[in-house]
């Protein structure tokens, strides 16, 4: 009866919640997805998915900081016409999806275990990734603004470019303020059950997806799935578009999705991207995808094909030409999915490899004087190891965004030397003197990187900003 009352107050305030303040801010609104299940949006900002059932609400995620949870709270509190609280769900260990934990401290936070050996104790490691993110959306407001010339001017485009820009530059903002790191006051493994009266939330870990964990959450007397965008996403094919190395449980991944999308119980439709509802067929292609890469991946391997014949047969002209017909290449054309692609395929096909760059990272931790002398060493006599340079670059630039200029730079000159002839090393190298102050180095190896590719766009901004410093 609660929850009915809940619905039927929500549908006498959205058109309050709609019109604009004197301030000029973006009102909230609420749209209903099930019968207990609302995104609450915002123009400016992110949208927050509800649940609301007999023993109390439901958030997902609380966003970069405890400053947006609780205005994403106090819109809750009206929307709904009530402010108990009950469950708090962090769906994805990454330090900007549960900042804003502190908002939500009355109620019981729940996350997978992974959230806590992840963060429990581990300050530096917090400090890092704190930075990471807040240069990562400094670099995508950057991004935004100069593509905001492309759209024309007062167009749909142009506003939604400027709203996105406004949002990486809150983002960065409110971590760079202050993070206060809340963690769950209740955690599970493998899934958990939830009685919330009159309605029943399944929590499922679906595993690492590149360097973050994530679990998908199922509403059984709905036929309904919630599946972070992390996850499930529009613009993606699969989680983790990313070339560098990083542990992937694509074998969890599949289990879980065949078992929300083809099994006995299997959902009618998915929320994913927190305000989109795709029915199960529309998801069910993303299932398809990682399916088939997955085990042509592993065929290809097995027959001990190189990355770069891997490559090929793979690609969108060959055996994966199906890709075209999937809705995120139809939205995001060809320059924004084939590079995805094969940063799949790439990514892929380390996880079966023994990986080098691995060993190496626990030798920085237990012996770093030695580790560069020892991975060599290693190269010489272990022919199964699997030396990949994107991999290490990747520990140079964890490094670097801890600050450990002397060792981001150690690592870097280990990768020009393991792989003389990338120009990607050198510039990375070059990058690392440069933001430890060494100019003179720092130009020295963007000319080096652009002796081995002249098109490095990249070096050749560099050095003209070494120039003119």
């Amino acid at each position: 009866m609660r929850a009915m009352r809940a619905i039927l107050v929500f549908a006498a305030i959205v058109l309050a919640l709609s019109s604009p303040d004197d301030s000029g801010a973006q009102p909230f609104t609420a749209e209903r997805i099930t019968d207990h299940i609302y995104v609450l949006q915002n123009q400016d900002g992110e949208d927050q998915l509800v649940m609301v059932s007999e023993k109390g609400l439901v958030v997902f995620g609380t966003f970069w900081s405890s400053i947006t949870a609780q205005t994403y709270k106090d819109a809750i509190s009206e929307a709904f016409d009530r402010d108990d609280f009950y469950l708090t769900v962090n769906m994805v260990d990454r330090l900007d999806m549960f900042g804003g934990n502190a908002a939500y401290g009355e109620t019981t936070i729940i996350g997978h275990r992974n959230l806590l050996d992840k963060y429990k104790g581990k300050e530096r490691e917090v400090e890092a990734e704190i930075k990471r993110l807040v240069d990562m959306w400094r670099w995508k407001e950057e991004v935004s603004r100069e593509r905001l010339p492309t759209h024309e001017p007062g167009s749909k485009a142009e506003i939604n470019e400027r709203r996105w820009m406004e949002t990486c530059r809150k983002r960065a903002e409110d971590l760079e303020k202050g993070f206060s790191l809340v963690l769950p006051t209740a955690v599970y493994d493998d899934r958990k059950s939830i009685d919330l009266g009159d309605v029943t939330l399944e929590l499922i870990w679906l595993g690492r997806a590149g360097f973050d964990g994530m679990s998908v959450a199922v509403v059984p007397e709905e036929n309904i799935a919630i599946i972070p965008g992390f996850i499930m996403h529009s613009h993606h094919l699969a989680p983790h578009p990313n070339a560098r190395y990083a542990k992937l449980d694509v074998p969890r991944w599949i289990d879980v999705y065949e078992e929300i999308l083809e099994g006995e119980n299997a959902v009618d439709r998915v929320v994913c991207d927190i305000n989109q509802v795709w029915p199960r067929e529309r998801a069910h292609t993303h299932l398809v995808y990682i399916r088939k890469l997955w085990e042509a991946v592993e065929k290809a391997e097995a027959a001990g094909k190189s990355m770069a014949e891997v490559q090929e047969q793979l690609s969108l002209d060959n055996e994966f030409a199906f890709v075209k017909e999937m809705q995120p290449y139809i939205d995001g054309g060809d320059d924004w999915i084939r590079p995805q692609h094969q940063s799949h395929v790439r990514v892929f096909y380390l996880q079966h490899k023994d990986m080098a760059s691995e060993i190496f990272k626990e030798k920085l931790e237990s012996s770093p004087r030695t580790a560069a002398a020892d991975i060599k060493k290693l190269r010489g006599e272990e022919g199964d190891l699997y030396f990949d340079e994107f991999s290490f670059n990747a520990i140079g630039y964890g490094l670097l965004g801890e600050s450990r200029y002397p060792e981001a730079i150690e690592v870097f000159e280990l990768n020009t030397e393991l792989f003389p002839e990338s120009a990607n090393v050198y510039d990375s190298l070059a990058e690392a003197y440069m933001k430890s102050g060494d100019k003179k180095k720092a130009t020295q190896f963007y000319k080096k990187s652009l002796e081995l590719n002249p098109d490095n766009e990249n070096a050749k901004e560099k050095l003209k900003e070494l120039e003119k410093g």
